[in-house]
């Protein structure tokens, strides 16, 4: 994943990028936001950490011209200085998070991987008829289902439906399409949790449907196993 980082000061910006490349994805820099829109055409990133306070451009302004140009791109604003009204502006503007600097390693490996689900999230919701489309039968079972975002905040569920591919929700709290959640949950077979990274395909009248991202293995044949098992009970 190259992710291009708008931050202004050069040891923040070349800490963040060492730290990027450690964790296996491609960091670019741009020093301002003016910068980072000739970045747009010409390095081609696939999301944007974004510092709010920039020399010239604003990173609030940046932003706006994503959302006019209706470029859509994953970016997580970052600030040590910002209002909570200038944080709720850039998820006005189209931002998936915003995150208080400073960022700890711990926080900055989640918002990668918040980051790379969201690129995920936005090849699926392009691909609507695919990402729709069950590819693999589901069984209705109930059991009990944690959600939590990039910012560790946590709400419970209910399962509908289970597949080796995902998991459909009944929740109090909704999510909008395209969105991410880790769901962990312990399917009724007895083996243990299962925590994974998963992005909202659809919303139906009994609950949302997530689409498991990255889904172990043997997770995986688990998970089929049991579905097999109970489709063969009802068959």
């Amino acid at each position: 994943m190259r992710v291009l980082i708008v931050e202004d000061a050069p040891d923040e910006a070349e800490l963040l990028a060492d730290l990027i490349a450690h964790q296996g994805h491609d960091p670019i820099v741009a020093t301002s936001a003016e910068a980072a829109l000739e970045s747009l055409s010409t390095a081609s990133p696939d999301a944007v950490l974004l510092d709010l306070v920039l020399p010239g451009m604003s990173g609030l302004e940046f932003l706006k011209v994503l959302s006019a140009r209706r470029q859509r791109l994953p970016v997580v604003a970052i600030s040590g200085l910002a209002s909570e009204d200038q944080a709720r502006q850039c998820l006005d503007l189209g931002a998936v998070e915003f995150l208080p600097k400073p960022l700890t390693v711990d926080q900055l490996e989640m918002v990668l991987t918040f980051l790379e689900a969201q690129l995920l999230a936005r090849r699926l919701t392009e691909d609507a008829p695919n990402a729709n489309r069950r590819r693999y039968p589901r069984v209705e079972v109930s059991f009990d289902v944690t959600l939590e975002d990039l910012l560790g905040r946590h709400w419970r569920g209910q399962s509908v439906d289970l597949s080796p591919f995902g998991l459909k929700v009944r929740s109090a709290a909704t999510t909008q399409t395209g969105a991410t959640a880790r769901l962990s949950f312990s399917p009724p077979d007895g083996d243990a949790r299962i925590s994974v990274l998963s992005v909202m395909v659809r919303s139906d009248p009994d609950g949302q449907a997530f689409a498991f991202i990255n889904l172990t293995n043997s997770e995986f044949t688990r998970l089929k196993s049991f579905v097999d098992a109970r489709l063969r009970l009802v068959t």
